[in-house]
């Protein structure tokens, strides 16, 4: 016989996740062990591995008393992850409170979701902003949709549910922490790094149509080993091990472990970057000539100007700053990255066919208070417990050393001071514990949490793809990487053979330049149209800040002067989608989108403060363009060469 209960929620759940009903329906609850009570005072109850999931003396109280106790209680930008349904009391007490921010109900038993779904009538499951969830990965994309940087974030459960899963529910603490984190990433990815790493790029063009793909270097070292070194704490503990084996794996180093690796007489074969700013200080007292580079489309122009052995294209795919780009060099390939040049470094190795690939200084963890490894740019912060405070701190001992550390990309003292200020307090921030490589908890960011997902996800899909790959990671005492195996690097050696080091000098590029040459062509008369339109309107908002401050008020001509001002903002609004220039765009619209949402039109002050924002905002944008035009020009000029 059909249950019109079930069959009732399923189609309203199926709405949003049709697969987790058909799960829900796999389950018989007639052999259920999860049965239905009923308390004393009438209410319903469940009785789950002896333990009743609701409060016998009220579970209505019970869930009103959880809800009354939430912050900002009618803040709409807040997501409220409820961990397990029970019979509905908690989530129905909180959608007849909450009725514009987002409730996910994270319930992991099929079996219990199964019975309570075919009994009951949770009227909050049919609520707008109700969601129903089962599976993690599901939650943290749900999270990572409804947030932003500035979601508050709760995750609410009966005193039962923490009984019977508190280390679950710390899990999915954890998922809210790093879907928050990604938003602060790619935040600070669009908002600092996309206008540098556009202008970097166009810069960069015709320097990469001479150098070969990282692509044509697939399965070159097909059974061989090769290691990945990262700047955190376990390199400089395991230095002396890679330095007398360095003839037996293929050395993958990241541009900030090349101090620590010359000190120490070690010689990597390719040095990767991604960093959109200049960090060629760390390759002091090498000769680039003499090492093969990897770098992104994005890194900064000071590495592509650099005289290397080869340097390799790694132009990434799902990247949305390479998109323009890889259309241009008729790139299909599946290149990824997660905006660490450790992943970079590894996806590398793995496109070139190595069997074995080992992970040091891969920590992704604050081990004995150490951030990063000695001699790499961030040496002097430590990670300490303050008591005080009752949480893990980042902290430097000397903080004018670590500024004027910072000199050489800040320009001068006051602004290292500023970078080194405002670098303690994003680590700050973002402070989270993660599980050690020992499964004890150890402090680490929300940044590095997410690339320990990225680099699990990413050993699952390369052992599927390739199942005789051997992943180890000898980052000692760092962060647990599922994927890959721990080993001690001094074990792991002894039964390493020497790898013949494989000559790629005779490499080179192989793209359709006559393609590359039109649509260059084509961005630059389009990044000219853009200068034009941003310089015309730094001259309207000049005006129009004149008749401001002589009338003060809005006048009728004044008025006119705003048409024209809303016009041509509509205009630079509307190449957000343009294929050729969209980033450029985009990338520009951050710095004063949020002004041009002010209603100051009818607001004399109002006015008068925001065009003068937009004014300097505007003019810094002309001179933007106006740069990554004739970086643009260069690059084209290289390629007719």
């Amino acid at each position: 016989m059909e249950n019109k209960v079930l069959l009732k929620n399923i189609g309203h759940i199926a709405n949003y996740d049709k697969s987790l009903c058909d799960k829900i329906l796999m389950f018989d609850n007639k052999k259920s062990n999860i049965s239905p009570v009923q308390n004393e005072n009438g209410e319903y109850n469940i009785l789950f591995n002896n333990t009743l999931l609701h409060s016998e003396f009220g579970a209505v109280e019970e869930a009103q008393n959880i809800v009354t106790k939430l912050e900002d209680i009618d803040n709409s930008n807040s997501i409220r992850i409820i961990y397990g349904l029970g019979l509905g009391y908690l989530v129905d007490s909180m959608a007849q409170t909450i009725k514009k921010a987002k409730i996910i109900v994270y319930e992991p038993n099929l079996e219990l979701l199964n019975l309570v779904l075919s009994i009951a009538n949770i009227d909050a499951l049919f609520e707008q902003n109700v969601i129903l969830c089962s599976d993690k990965d599901k939650l943290s994309d749900y999270v990572k949709i409804y947030s932003n940087t500035d979601t508050k974030i709760t995750v609410s459960f009966l005193s039962s549910y923490k009984k019977l899963f508190e280390d679950d529910i710390k899990d999915i603490v954890s998922i809210a922490q790093k879907a928050q984190g990604a938003h602060s990433a790619y935040k600070n990815t669009l908002t600092l790094k996309a206008p540098y790493a556009v202008y970097n790029t166009l810069y960069n063009i015709g320097k990469i149509s001479k150098n070969p793909s990282i692509n044509a270097l697939k399965d070159i070292y097909k059974e061989k080993c090769a290691i990945v070194l990262s700047s955190g704490p376990s390199l400089k503990k395991n230095i002396e091990i890679i330095k007398n084996n360095q003839d037996k794996f293929v050395i993958f180093a990241v541009n900030t472990t090349i101090k620590l690796l010359n000190e120490n007489n070690i010689k990597p074969d390719f040095i990767v970057n991604v960093e959109t700013v200049n960090t060629t200080s760390h390759l002091e007292g090498i000769n680039p000539n003499e090492h093969y580079f990897i770098c992104e489309a994005f890194a900064n122009c000071a590495f592509f100007n650099l005289e290397t052995r080869k340097t390799f294209n790694y132009i990434s795919a799902g990247n949305f700053l390479n998109d323009w780009l890889r259309n241009s060099l008729k790139l299909n390939d599946g290149l990824e990255t997660i905006g660490t040049v450790s992943y970079s470094a590894f996806m590398s190795a793995y496109l070139m066919g190595f069997e074995k690939i080992i992970l040091v200084g891969q920590d992704l963890a604050y081990q004995d208070g150490k951030c990063y490894a000695k001699n790499s740019q961030y040496e002097q912060l430590e990670c300490v417990y303050d008591e005080k405070l009752k949480k893990y701190v980042i902290k430097v001992e000397d903080f004018e050393k670590f500024a004027a550390s910072l000199l050489k990309t800040c320009l001068t003292i006051e602004r290292a001071r500023l970078s080194a200020q405002n670098i303690l307090n994003f680590y700050n921030d973002n402070i989270y514990t993660t599980k050690s490589q020992d499964g004890k908890d150890i402090p680490t960011q929300t940044g590095f949490a997410l690339f320990i997902d990225y680099f699990e996800k990413a050993a699952k899909q390369v052992k599927k793809d390739s199942p005789n790959i051997l992943l180890y990671n000898c980052s000692t005492g760092g962060a647990q990487i599922n994927g890959f195996e721990n080993k001690n690097l001094s074990e792991l050696v002894e039964n390493l053979n020497p790898v013949e080091k494989i000559n790629l000098d005779n490499f080179s590029a192989n793209y359709d330049l006559e393609y590359l040459k039109q649509r260059t062509e084509q961005l630059r008369l389009k990044l000219l149209d853009l200068y034009v339109l941003f310089k015309d309107e730094v001259v309207l908002e000049r005006k129009i800040l004149n008749e401001l401050k002589i009338k003060k008020t809005i006048t009728s001509n004044i008025e006119k002067l705003f048409k024209k001002h809303k016009e041509n903002l509509s205009k630079i609004i509307s190449q957000r989608k343009d294929e050729h220039i969209g980033l450029i765009t985009t990338s520009l619209l951050l710095k004063f989108i949020e002004k041009i949402d002010k209603d100051y039109l009818n607001d004399y002050n109002c006015a008068l403060e925001t065009i003068g924002e937009l004014e300097a905002i505007i003019e810094w944008g002309r001179v933007y363009l106006k740069n990554c035009y004739t970086a643009l020009c260069n690059s084209q000029s290289v390629i007719l060469k």
